[in-house]
């Protein structure tokens, strides 16, 4: 246990949490704000994801009526990342989802354009590839060649072209950002690479190594890479076979009733036709 939480008990997260409910109650909104904030942090540094996660969703709502858009933004990716930890797959997109509108507020009130491009790459994590193009075109007529750069593997990620992503993010953008910013830029990369993977496990039958290298332009040493650190933060809800190098969905990591198509952790090496891949399995 950390020093910090030897010093914070979990009665604490609580009392937070009652005094936040307090302020909001009062229409104290960055007040509340604030407490709930304080919440989550705590829930966190308990590993009580969920709650936390409860926590930030409810300082966005207080942040959003302070008129806080960016740390509202904020909140609401914190809150994703916590939904995550719990194999909360769908929680965390459409926390991001959110996130990315609370961007669009963010680019108005602060008439900075640039949030125009967090928001779209928060629509590319969660999923929602229509909004994340608008706002790469309005981050495109509104920044002036500004963040030309983020702009350009914006529209490389939202294609899904990661070879050429990964390329760009090595070549271009380290000769345009710090340590900090590149840290968050290759984070970026990572969990939407885990979002193609775990929306191809939604509908194909297999999904191997060789076909991700092929499909996204990838070695297959970083695909491999990618995907065991994608596996290892539970990003992806699956398992690498060593022996045929194939995801398998991991049933206990994914809630199988979501995968309508799939009847269980189906290998290519189980069907008649491996390359089968739109099979109806209910017929």
């Amino acid at each position: 246990m950390s020093g910090a939480q030897a010093r914070m008990d979990k009665s604490d997260c609580s009392k937070f949490e009652e005094a936040a409910e307090e302020r909001a109650k009062g229409g104290h909104n960055e007040d509340a704000m604030e407490m709930f904030l304080a919440t989550a942090k705590c829930w966190y540094k308990w590993e009580f994801f969920s709650k936390a996660a409860n926590a930030y969703e409810r300082a966005y709502e207080h942040a959003m009526l302070a008129n806080q858009y960016s740390n509202a933004a904020e909140y609401m990716q914190d809150a994703g990342d916590c939904w995550i930890k719990e194999g909360e797959h769908e929680k965390f997109e459409i926390d991001y989802q959110i996130a990315s509108e609370a961007h669009i507020y963010a680019a108005e009130e602060d008439r900075d354009p640039i949030k125009f491009v967090e928001g779209a790459f928060c629509a590319i994590i969660g999923g929602d590839l229509d909004l994340a193009r608008h706002l790469i075109h309005a981050a495109a007529e509104t920044t002036r060649g500004k963040a030309k750069e983020l702009i350009n593997l914006a529209l490389m990620l939202n294609e899904y072209h990661f070879g050429d992503a990964h390329m760009y993010i090595e070549a271009a953008l380290t000769r345009v950002s710090d340590k900090e910013g590149m840290k968050k830029i290759r984070e970026l990369f990572l969990l939407i690479f885990a979002g193609f993977i775990r929306s191809l496990l939604e509908s194909e039958i297999a999904v191997t190594i060789s076909s991700l290298a092929e499909s996204t332009g990838l070695s297959i040493s970083e695909v491999n890479s990618f995907v065991k650190r994608g596996i290892e933060r539970g990003h992806i809800p699956a398992y690498l076979d060593q022996e045929t190098q194939e995801l398998v969905v991991d049933s206990d990591r994914l809630d199988m009733a979501e995968l309508s198509r799939r009847q269980g952790p189906i290998m290519s090496r189980d069907l008649e036709d491996p390359g089968a891949w739109d099979v109806d399995l209910d017929e």
